[in-house]
């Protein structure tokens, strides 16, 4: 394993995704609901949690608890796609025997994620590569993976599916807990213009509801195990997430300076955020956990 992975050289829309995490990953570790945890997904206050440490594990202790029983002991490899600065893995290494294999796009998130092994003493069990999780080397194969907030990146979710059921052993489980669009108001200008300012500011390429999601999966040769609909656990409206709101919705007297604003990513980020706040919501999306399984 390499100590300073090399960012891979990508074009169009996955560059874009780089240069996005490039740039905000320190940010969203200073910011995270629970500074000091290396997470940067969202925390899910499930009744059983007390505090926000607890509700930024509440993802990976639901794909610990889902994963438990389908992994071999000893030899399981995990495979944890946009793995972010490596905050899952670690969870992952904790619970998981066996080695723990991560991919991020993001150069820095690499770099920080390598960092955190060393001072963990995981370097032996933990690895992550800097690359697109749509171009894995054919081995090695794995006996599951998990993506928290990652695959709606994919420029193409149903070409990326048939790459990972490659990589995937018979019976391997794939955990994806991500934002999934619903068929509320389909059609609402409203909403469509809500769900295209997400796209452009969190840089999504593959925006699905679970239906479609299933679909390609069979396609695919995964078949869905679960469904776990997570969006009313989550704290939608906080203080930071009003003034957002404010200071985008001002931007968008001026059209043309939203334009711009969207291609920087901290504006990017900004202007994606308040519209996946709005589309939670008012549910025309879902966060949710899915489970699916090869045969």
């Amino acid at each position: 394993m390499s100590s300073s992975p090399e960012r891979v050289v990508v074009s169009g829309h996955v560059d874009r995704v780089a240069d996005y995490y490039d740039d905000n990953t320190r940010r969203f570790l200073l910011v995270a609901e629970s500074p000091g945890s290396d997470a940067i997904h969202r925390g899910v206050w499930t009744p059983d949690v007390g505090n926000a440490a607890q509700a930024m594990d509440t993802v990976n202790r639901l794909m610990i608890e889902r994963l438990s029983g389908h992994v071999p002991s000893g030899t399981a490899q995990v495979l944890d796609l946009g793995c972010g600065v490596g905050g899952t893995m670690v969870r992952l290494a904790q619970e998981v025997d066996g080695f723990i294999s991560g991919v991020t796009i993001s150069r820095v998130q690499a770099e920080i994620a390598a960092k955190r092994f060393a001072r963990e003493g995981l370097t032996d069990r933990c690895q992550v590569i800097c690359a697109d999780f749509a171009e894995l080397p054919a081995e090695p194969h794995y006996d599951a993976m998990v993506a928290v907030e990652a695959v709606v990146h994919s420029p193409s979710l149903e070409k990326l599916l048939p790459s990972l059921v490659d990589r995937l052993r018979p019976g391997g489980r794939l955990i994806l807990c991500d934002d999934w669009m619903t068929d509320k108001d389909r059609g609402m200008a409203a909403r469509e213009r809500c769900l295209d300012q997400f796209r452009a500011g969190w840089r999504v390429g593959s925006l699905h509801t679970v239906a479609e999601l299933g679909a390609m999966a069979e396609r695919a040769g995964l078949h869905l195990v679960e469904d776990l609909d997570l969006t009313a656990y989550l704290h939608l409206g906080r203080p930071r997430d009003r003034l957002i709101k404010v200071t985008v919705g001002a931007t968008a007297v001026v059209p043309r300076l939203r334009d711009r604003l969207v291609e920087m990513p901290f504006w990017a980020n900004m202007i994606g955020g308040s519209a996946l706040q709005t589309g939670l919501s008012r549910r025309w999306l879902e966060y949710r956990l899915i489970v699916l399984e090869k045969a």
